[in-house]
């Protein structure tokens, strides 16, 4: 009797055993995760490059007798070549006038305060600032700074280089990842890793486009208005739509404290011209883009960028809308179609 019962005891014992290790492993492997998130988001960042280079190689291929892999050699030239001749054409105005800005924000900051009956505010900002920041000297602080900027530098180094190297052979990389799942699930697999190219490739478009045209518009209307560093302004503001929501409310704050500065109506005249841009920018623009991309809920898109930003800091900000847009797509696709088969449009989808 005693027998029997352990030997049924024994399948209960060996499948607590194997529960637990199953959820074990879980564990280590999202404490994994969670320690190579700033890596996973600089192979995202990669991916994002990569796809950038990818479309401009694709476009060679589809207008010209060029093939690949010169395509992707000859996209990077052109795409450094247009960088370059934009910063060689305006790089050393939009540096002057940012370094003017600069130069100008304790005297801005300072009149704000004056305006609204509060003394001293750049200075109370100033130590606010240095005790946030641990109250050390300003060799310190100055040492601070200098590792944030190298570490960003060489970051974006890494993603560029690695963007590269994945744009040179991208089915090699994508097959190494689909012989990771099993093969039953591999051409659904498959088919959402073509979606969710498609539409972070789309979505990018639109964003460039957008971008482009804000800051344009912005630095056009700040040269009508009369506004000093409007061009280091206005390439701020098409910079920051590619973070949507945040971006262009936080580009505005320079342009109304130089505006404050400088007195009278101008800081109803620039408020105005970016709510005016906004206003272009959100009812015309991204419609017209978003009938070929996705159009992510505005909702979901801010509080990707909340939950991002309070996660990882500035990187998780820069690269949540894009992240966001890929398990958007993925989310449609696999849970919502495949799974609960609800008819749902699948951004991407020709």
């Amino acid at each position: 009797m005693a027998e029997t019962t352990a030997k049924r005891s024994m399948p209960t014992v060996a499948a607590s055993a194997r529960t637990s290790l199953v959820v074990g492993g879980v564990i280590v492997g999202a404490l994994i995760v969670w320690q190579l998130s700033n890596v996973l988001l600089l192979f995202f960042g990669a991916v994002v490059a990569a796809v950038i280079l990818r479309s401009g190689a694709k476009v060679l291929e589809d207008h010209t007798p060029v093939t690949a892999p010169w395509s992707l050699v000859l996209s990077i030239v052109v795409i450094a070549a247009l960088m370059a001749a934009f910063f060689f054409l305006l790089g050393t105005q939009i540096a002057t006038e940012a370094s003017s800005l600069v130069q100008r924000l304790p005297e801005m900051i300072t009149r704000l305060g004056e305006r609204f009956g509060v003394d001293d505010l750049y200075e109370r900002l100033a130590e606010r600032v240095s005790q946030f920041a641990g109250g050390g000297s300003m060799a310190s602080e100055v040492a601070g700074y200098t590792s944030v900027l190298v570490s960003a530098v060489t970051n974006l180094v890494l993603v560029l280089v690695a963007g590269i190297y994945l744009a040179a052979r991208p089915r090699r990389y994508r097959q190494g990842i689909l012989r990771l799942i099993p093969p039953g699930l591999r051409d659904n697999a498959s088919d959402t890793f073509d979606n969710t190219g498609r539409a972070l490739r789309l979505w990018l478009l639109g964003q460039l486009v957008s971008m482009a045209i804000v800051g344009a518009l912005t630095t056009l209307g700040l040269y009508l208005i009369g506004m000093p560093s409007a061009l280091a302004l206005g390439f701020l503001a098409g910079l920051s739509e590619f973070v949507p929501i945040v971006g262009p409310i936080l580009s505005a704050v320079p342009a109304i404290l130089l505006a404050l500065s400088e007195g009278g109506n101008t800081v109803f005249w620039v408020i105005g011209l970016y709510f005016a841009v906004q206003q272009i920018e959100s009812n015309v623009i991204m419609p017209l883009v978003q009938r070929r991309t996705v159009d992510l809920p505005p909702v979901l898109t801010l509080f990707a960028l909340l939950a991002l930003g309070v996660l990882f800091g500035p990187l998780g900000v820069l690269l949540a809308t894009p992240l966001t847009v890929v398990l958007y797509v993925a989310v449609n696709q696999l849970y919502l179609r495949d799974t609960l088969q609800e008819d749902v449009e699948i951004p991407g989808l020709d």
